[in-house]
C-alpha cells in the first residue's frame, strides 16, 4: 500500500491526528491468525475501531468501502514502527513483526521499504 501524506487533504491531515495519539491505541494479536490489530478510537472519541492497514471497523470504511483515515493512521504508524527497527529487518506491513518464522504464516503482506514514508 503507498500512502500519499498531504496537510491539504483532510483524511490524511485527521489521520496524522489521530497517529499522535498511537501510544494510547490497543494493539491486540488475533489468537485465530496471529494478526495485529489496533483499537484506534473515533475523531470524537465516543467509539472504538478494530483497525489494521487493509482493513477498519469504521462506517467509512464498512458502508462506503473507501480507505479512511484510521486505516491511513494505521499504515503510517507501521510504517513509523519499520523506520525505528533495525536496518535490514523489515517487518510485515499486517502486524509489523519481524519474526523470520512469522513470515510463513501471516496473512500480511510484506513492504520492506514503507519505513521509508515517514522521512
Amino acid at each position: 500500500m503507498t500512502i500519499q501524506v498531504s496537510t491539504q487533504d483532510a483524511r490524511t491531515a485527521k489521520a496524522l491526528e489521530l497517529l499522535s495519539g498511537a501510544d494510547r491505541w490497543l494493539k491486540i494479536t488475533s489468537k485465530l491468525d496471529g494478526r495485529r490489530y489496533y483499537v484506534v478510537p473515533s475523531s470524537d472519541g465516543h467509539h472504538l475501531y478494530w483497525v489494521r492497514p487493509d482493513s477498519c471497523t469504521c462506517p467509512d470504511a464498512t458502508r462506503r468501502g473507501i480507505t479512511c483515515k484510521h486505516r491511513i493512521a494505521a499504515a503510517l504508524f507501521v510504517a513509523r514502527v519499520n523506520a525505528e527497527r533495525t536496518p535490514g529487518r523489515a517487518a510485515c506491513a499486517g502486524c509489523a513483526r519481524t519474526s523470520v518464522y512469522h513470515k510463513a504464516a501471516c496473512k500480511g503482506v510484506r513492504v520492506p521499504l514503507l519505513g521509508r514514508l515517514m522521512a
